[in-house]
């Protein structure tokens, strides 16, 4: 096999398995993500099952009317999400039998929970309806019919039976129903026996008391009275059925989702292995080829060198090009007598070829400058990639230890850290040129006052101007309150600010800055300016055009007052004006007329 062929095959080996373990990545993040949102739609059917499930409680504890309403949204919710939850399980069949079941469970107790809601009715939600009402007028009827009889006994007995009826409608105990249906009974015989001639009326009332609270008992019954009993017992039931078929299915989710994971990922990890099995194979056929066969030759060459008998010939067995080599090299041994004769022209040749070396070292310097960068980050990723291959190998054969481990995070790091700050300038270089682009946007309308959102401004940047011995003096009334985009505003002031501090101060003086705000016919007129060392008046006409610095060499890269001027005429319409004197400092003109304002008086 071809040298060659077999760098080709190694790389390309090496290449696939990349790409292999990429796709495998990428697959493996797929599932992950394709699980999480399975997880995140088992939650929120969960909170819908369990709203559903709660609406027993809810009914249990506050009987409100309004419980038909709050079923017909649960429902609609409970539906959706289990439409949802059905499409994404809908390649598990166990999963799916499992949500049938709880969906015949749910309609079951919703069933249930509407067949009480319609006893409810029958019963009465509040005092003024039902069947509460019905037996409760009546006995107040009964009640008015003994105060005209005047008779005390009656009264009395009247009042016990209310009484009984209150005790066992709180405590729904046996006895005080049974000692209700007795106080009853000696009602009836003392209407019997007392009062003959009011013995029809007094008993119509009494027989339509014990009517009606006789079927508020037994609508009360089938209801439930508590949790165990009636449509609220077998509701309880299906709420620890539903429970549990709802736990099998997240078990069951869980567990499918675990042991797709450890499939995809044998999967995966086979697939590298393979690949680079393959690649590392070939790569150390191709080492070994080549580290033999240079052997042989340094060794032939350095008795050449010794013995200088050139009749001596190296013979590589093989057909690859190390093969050819030697067949070249012993080509050129024999013709090496002929070589001599023409060592003058060589040594001329020499000559010229030096004088070409040396054109080649300026240019190989100047290179070398401009790719210095990249060579570092070049660099420090094949470090990077040679310690990962020092820690595959340890991992391999069981050789990793806490100590070796730390070793190579730390290089790991410093490597990282070497590329980063090589490719930091070109990355910040690049986003600050994005910033100059007209139809960015940065933010909504919002309405900000003037001198407020300044003072934030100059205290959020009050370290820098402390450090550079600059003071700032704002002219600005208050209550000025404008209309616009804050995030431009405060992108704008921050570069005049940052500029003056850091470009015009001039050393044997403090730097003052001005910053006014007036309304002017209808417009905002701003007014920036410090006394600071100004500018050249050959820079004047390009201030505005991009990459214009007086800083290059310390870090400045001339995109601010570009960023400014695009901001001020493009994204808030305005106008805008730089006037300098050197050695006097600067004074920037802003004028918007387009800019909503007003003025607050407090």
């Amino acid at each position: 096999m071809k040298i060659k062929s077999g760098f080709a095959i190694s790389q390309a080996g090496i290449i696939i398995s990349l790409v292999v373990a990429l796709a495998g990545g990428l697959f493996l993040y797929q599932q992950f993500k394709h699980a999480n949102k399975t997880n995140q739609q088992l939650m929120n059917y969960k909170y819908a099952f369990n709203d559903f499930l709660n609406l027993q409680t809810e009914f249990t504890l506050y009987r409100s009317q309004d419980i038909a309403d709050s079923l017909k949204d649960v429902r609609t919710t409970y539906t959706l999400e289990r439409v949802s939850m059905k499409q994404r399980l809908e390649q598990d069949s166990e999963a799916l039998l499992l949500l049938e079941q709880i969906q015949t469970g749910i309609l079951e107790f919703e069933s249930n929970l509407q067949e009480q809601i319609k006893l409810q009715r029958r019963l009465g939600f509040d005092e003024d309806r039902g069947l509460r009402v019905f037996f409760r007028q009546a006995v107040h009827r009964l009640q008015k019919e003994s105060n005209l009889l005047n008779d005390l006994e009656l009264e009395v007995l009247i009042l016990e039976i209310r009484r009984r009826e209150k005790d066992y409608l709180l405590r729904w105990e046996p006895k005080y129903l049974e000692n209700h249906a007795a106080l009853l009974k000696q009602a009836q015989d003392l209407v019997t026996t007392k009062y003959p001639e009011n013995k029809q009326t007094l008993m119509t009332k009494l027989n339509e008391y014990i009517q009606g609270f006789t079927q508020y008992i037994y609508h009360l019954e089938v209801q439930g009275q508590h949790s165990k009993q009636g449509l609220k017992g077998k509701n309880t039931q299906l709420n620890t059925i539903l429970k549990e078929r709802f736990n099998s299915l997240s078990m069951h989710i869980k567990q499918a989702q675990t042991e797709a994971a450890k499939k995809h990922l044998k999967v995966t990890f086979l697939f590298i292995l393979t690949t680079t099995f393959l690649s590392l194979s070939i790569s150390f056929l191709i080492n070994r080829r080549i580290t033999f066969s240079l052997l042989e030759i340094t060794s032939f060459i350095r008795k050449l060198a010794k013995t200088e008998d050139f009749s001596k010939r190296l013979e590589l067995k093989g057909n690859d090009e190390l093969a050819h080599f030697s067949d070249d090299l012993d080509a050129l041994l024999k013709h090496f007598e002929t070589l001599l004769e023409r060592l003058s022209l060589a040594q001329q040749r020499l000559v010229e070829d030096a004088k070409m070396a040396s054109l080649g070292g300026l240019v190989k310097g100047f290179a070398h400058e401009l790719n210095t960068p990249l060579g570092i980050a070049i660099t420090s990723e094949s470090f990077l990639r040679e310690k990962v291959e020092c820690l595959k190998h340890d991992f391999k054969h069981g050789k990793i230890t806490k100590s070796n481990l730390q070793i190579l995070l730390q290089e790991f790091d410093d490597s990282l850290s070497l590329i980063e700050s090589n490719l930091n300038r070109s990355a910040d270089l690049i986003s600050s040129f994005k910033k100059v682009a007209s139809h960015q946007e940065y933010d909504e309308l919002v309405e900000f006052d003037v001198r407020e959102f300044l003072n934030n401004l100059l205290s959020s940047l009050r370290h820098e101007i402390e450090k550079h011995n600059a003071t700032v003096q704002l002219d600005i009334p208050k209550g000025m309150i404008l209309k616009s985009y804050l995030g431009a505003f405060s992108q704008i002031f921050t570069i005049f600010l940052v500029n003056s501090l850091r470009h015009a101060q001039v050393p044997s003086r403090p730097l003052n800055i001005d910053i006014s705000c007036k309304f002017v016919s209808g417009a905002i007129h701003f007014r920036f300016s410090d006394d600071g060392v100004g500018i050249k008046e050959e820079l004047l006409d390009k201030v505005f055009e991009p990459f214009v610095t007086t800083k290059r060499g310390e870090g400045g890269t001339g995109l601010g007052l570009s960023i400014v001027y695009n901001l001020v005429t493009q994204r808030l319409g305005g106008h805008i004006e730089l006037q300098s004197v050197e050695n006097k400092g600067v004074c920037i003109y802003m004028h918007f007329n387009d800019i909503s304002f007003r003025q607050h008086f407090e």
